[in-house]
């Protein structure tokens, strides 16, 4: 594969990542006011509950997607189309194996949902019909999760993302369907397992269509492939395990200890975490096959480059994102979802938020970690960050009530990205500890503080009516990113002026050609500036 190709394909990676994750938020901003307010406080946690327990069953899973995918990219880039085949099959009838053990699951869970929730006896029926719904609609999402995998495996990212895109807009059409009748939380399961279902089966159909060579069935089933699959997976399985814990587990928390309404009040601040964290995935993802592509060719310094370059680009989005809603992430929730909210999930967000900027700057660096194949000490200390959160989580929620759960999510977190991954990072690529923290987050820090301390004195200063008089006011303050970003990385900023092979200057000069080529040229620029020593 060429080098134009290859930024082509991440290029279009990225961009409908961030379509797909864009039509997401605009859904769920719009979608979110409407299910709360028809479903109520009551009702809208205990829907939160019956899908964050039957979440945890993904675990089930054992990263066997990741290790089908690697197989089948590797497999069928070397035309061995057969042994992609043993790796589908086998993966198939492994998810096949665990979506019977997940309905059973559900049942059980289902049975004792009233015991270990502290749901109202008026919602007890509703409860279990909405977690036996949601563990069906696992069962076959895993099944059909092995031909997304396979689609992954082929770099078809616009057609894995179109299938997202397509079940967030019937999804949410559905929703609003459903609600506006007055239906609730049963008819919402069933509604959404439909058009699973739908989405699903057209999966299979594409992916059939699109890897025609690709065969499954008994006879492809190898004994000597399971081994191969789950050797590759198991860390995966590990890392996935811990996250599901250190990032999922408090709404169960929150609904075991305190009530389905405090669930709600959680989830709301919670909801944007979610957000800021797949806005930094959708862009940090992409640099996986770069960094695996530089390993191999023993290209150290330009995987250093290629640290701190992401690392900033990752801050430059994410850390503009996390001050407003860290400095005004109450007032957008009160005129979002009401003023009763504004207070308690905003201190739930600015609290949470600590721990997820600092995610955010380590994303880039841990998929470099994945592209080297080095994510075996991860795996292992975020096992030790889950035990953490959750004792902590649990002892803290005793204590000072919903803050704490909070407070057991942050902390062991901030030891993880702040003390253990930069030290790893800075080992692994030898570059000095001082120098990673002051190139990578230092700097970009200081290039946005003055639009979130912009951010600081609008809320306190100028008032604000509606969510379009909120827009238009973070729109005034966004030209001091720019401004913050041209005083501390002047050097890169004037290079970019000057320099006749800059990006900047050959779009300004129009030097990229109407021939529909600037995503990937785009992509090319990116890497040749990851790549300068």
């Amino acid at each position: 594969m060429g080098k134009m190709s290859r930024a082509r394909i991440l290029m279009s990676g990225i961009a409908v990542n961030w379509m797909a994750f864009a039509i997401s938020v605009i859904v769920s901003f719009f979608l979110s006011p409407f299910v709360v307010h028809h479903l109520g406080n009551v009702a809208y946690g205990v829907w939160v509950l019956a899908n964050s327990s039957i979440a945890y069953m993904a675990l089930l899973d054992l990263g066997m997607r990741g290790a089908v995918s690697y197989f089948v990219a590797k497999h069928q880039a070397r035309g061995e189309h057969l042994e992609s085949s043993r790796a589908v099959s086998v993966g198939l009838a492994f998810r096949a194996l665990i979506s019977l053990i997940v309905i059973v699951a559900s049942l059980m869970l289902a049975a004792f949902a009233s015991k270990i929730f502290r749901i109202p006896f008026n919602m007890w029926t509703a409860a279990r019909w909405a977690i036996v719904i949601s563990g069906f609609n696992l069962s076959f999402s895993l099944i059909v999760g092995v031909f997304a995998g396979v689609l992954t495996a082929l770099q078809r990212f616009e057609l894995v993302s179109g299938i997202a895109i397509a079940q967030t807009l019937i999804g949410a059409a559905g929703t609003v369907w459903v609600l506006d009748r007055g239906y609730g939380i049963v008819p919402l399961s069933i509604m959404q397992l439909t058009v699973v279902l739908i989405l699903g089966i057209a999966t299979i159909i594409i992916c059939r269509r699109v890897y025609p060579e690709l065969r499954v069935g008994f006879r492809f089933l190898d004994r000597s492939t399971l081994p191969q699959l789950w050797r590759y997976s198991f860390y995966l399985f590990v890392i996935a395990a811990s996250g599901q814990v250190v990032y999922y587990s408090d709404n169960l928390i929150v609904g075991a200890f305190l009530s389905a309404g405090a669930v709600t009040l959680y989830a709301i601040g919670g909801r944007f975490i979610e957000y800021l964290g797949q806005l930094g995935a959708s862009l940090a993802q992409t640099f996986l096959p770069v960094a695996t592509n530089l390993a191999a060719q023993d290209r150290q310094d330009q995987l250093r480059r290629l640290l701190i370059q992401g690392t900033r680009a990752a801050l430059f989005v994410s850390l503009p994102v996390g001050g407003v809603l860290f400095f005004r992430g109450s007032t957008f929730i009160g005129l979002w979802m009401g003023q009763q909210y504004a207070q308690p999930s905003g201190r739930i967000l600015r609290i949470l938020l600590l721990s997820t900027v600092a995610i955010a700057g380590n994303r880039v660096g841990g998929n470099i970690v994945f592209g080297l194949g080095k994510h075996k000490p991860f795996a292992l200390w975020q096992s030790c960050e889950a035990i953490a959160n959750l004792t902590l989580s649990v002892y803290l929620v005793r204590k000072i009530g919903i803050d704490g759960v909070a407070w057991g999510t942050v902390l062991p977190s901030l030891v993880s990205q702040i003390v253990l991954w930069p030290r790893y990072l800075s080992k692994l690529l030898s570059l000095s500890l001082w120098d990673y923290f002051r190139e990578c987050w230092i700097r970009p820090a200081l290039a946005t503080a003055p639009f979130c301390l912009a951010c600081v004195w609008i809320d306190h200063y100028w008032r604000v009516t509606s969510l379009v008089h909120f827009f238009i006011q973070i729109a005034a303050a966004l030209p001091l990113i720019p401004v913050g970003i041209t005083l501390f990385f002047w050097k890169e900023v004037k290079w970019q002026l000057r320099s006749q092979d800059s990006l900047f200057r050959r779009t300004v000069l129009g030097k990229l050609g109407a021939d529909g080529k600037f995503l990937a040229v785009l992509v090319q620029r990116i890497l040749r500036l990851a790549a300068r020593a």
